[in-house]
């Protein structure tokens, strides 16, 4: 949602409700947390001690008790909690009725632990999903094959996870198919990032990482990873129902601690053209960002995009973004967001997009659809 949209103003509980029903309906132990708070006022209600609207979204509190959980917290209520969650322990509990049911002690958790508050009030959301590289690549496969390196900036880099995307390997595949079919990219590498192939059309799997010259991040709250609390929010943020994300965020998180990213605090638009002219004059500037526009409102949107094009009159530059192109309407007003090239409809999909500005004419590219989190993308072309 962005900040300009009226969901803000829909009860906390329609919004457990929505993510039961949608974003969690597949995951067991999540679904009825937010079925249970759907229908519990007092509960949802905890939303509200977040500050910032934009945050006041279901993966905030789960993510607040998630950290609890993972933590030394030694509370009979984190205990007993604990043992549903596959992040926590190797056998997780199945999520049940009576006895087995995780919800009273989550209850408790998200009203009485002085801890869960604090993070409510001084955190936000971030994932990180370092998932997303493997569809960031081949969106990267058009300007490698122009031979320049690249510098890249994320918008909303969080930790820098992504910004190491040359640091990860890669496995694109199809349903059914043999490992023989795989295309893979640099697959020796510590994490290697699986993607699913749909659709008919064959992405242009590039046969090695791009040569990155620099790269920086900026964020309004940059995550130090030197912190182990800062650290361990990141992974409280995956949800514990896919362990997968877990590990990968773990490994994630353990690759970075010897390249460190430079990640400086920031605005999205006021310091994207600053940090773009750090670039060196003989690499190309990759801007990139994944859900992130979708926190800022239609108007700041139009904003980011017209510090781009004033960058583009003066040297060429590419953006990269994955997000739900009905959450941006600021970057469709700006043109920046193409239909799908078989004019289907636009979905809940995330539409990955390519921008790119090349001897001051700035064109658009509607990639591919894919998961918000890089699990598949399919690719148009």
């Amino acid at each position: 949602m962005t900040s300009s949209d009226p969901g803000w103003d829909r009860a906390p509980t329609e919004l457990f409700d929505e993510w039961a029903r949608g974003a969690v309906r597949k995951l067991p132990l999540y679904r009825r947390l937010c079925e249970g708070a759907a229908l519990d006022r007092e509960v949802a209600e905890r939303l509200l001690l977040a500050p910032d609207p934009s945050q006041r979204i279901p993966n905030l509190l789960l993510a607040a008790v998630h950290d609890v959980v993972l933590s030394a917290d030694d509370g009979a209520d984190s205990v007993a909690l604990r043992a549903w969650y596959a992040s926590a322990v190797d056998e997780p509990r199945p999520v049940g009725d009576g006895a087995d049911d995780p919800w009273p002690h989550f209850r408790s958790l998200a009203l009485q632990h002085e801890g869960v508050a604090e993070l409510l009030r001084t955190r936000a959301t971030q994932t990180n999903e370092v998932g997303r590289c493997a569809t960031i690549l081949l969106a990267l496969a058009g300007p490698m094959a122009e031979g320049r390196s690249m510098g890249l900036v994320e918008v909303g880099a969080s930790a820098g996870l992504n910004l190491l995307l040359d640091g990860y390997g890669y496995r694109y595949h199809r349903a059914g198919a043999g490992n023989g079919s795989d295309a893979v990219v640099a697959g020796g590498a510590p994490l290697v990032l699986d993607c699913l192939l749909r659709g008919p059309n064959e992405p242009p799997v590039p046969p090695a990482v791009p040569v990155i010259s620099s790269r920086v991040g900026v964020d309004r709250t940059p995550v130090d990873l030197a912190d182990p609390d800062r650290a361990r929010w990141l992974v409280a943020c995956q949800w514990p129902d896919q362990p997968k994300r877990v590990i990968r965020a773990r490994t994630a998180v353990a690759m970075a601690h010897g390249r460190r990213p430079r990640v400086v605090v920031g605005d999205a638009v006021d310091d994207v053209a600053r940090l773009v002219a750090e670039v060196p004059e003989s690499a190309l500037p990759v801007v990139f960002s994944t859900w992130v526009m979708s926190y800022l409102s239609a108007e700041r949107q139009r904003s980011f995009v017209s510090e781009l094009d004033h960058v583009g009159r003066e040297r060429d530059l590419s953006l990269v973004f994955a997000e739900q192109p009905g959450l941006v309407p600021g970057l469709a007003e700006a043109g920046v967001v193409p239909g799908r090239p078989d004019g289907a409809a636009d979905g809940s999909a995330t539409a990955l997009v390519r921008v790119d500005w090349r001897d001051g004419q700035r064109r658009a590219h509607r990639l591919a659809d894919q998961h918000p989190h890089g699990s598949w993308v399919e690719w148009l072309g």
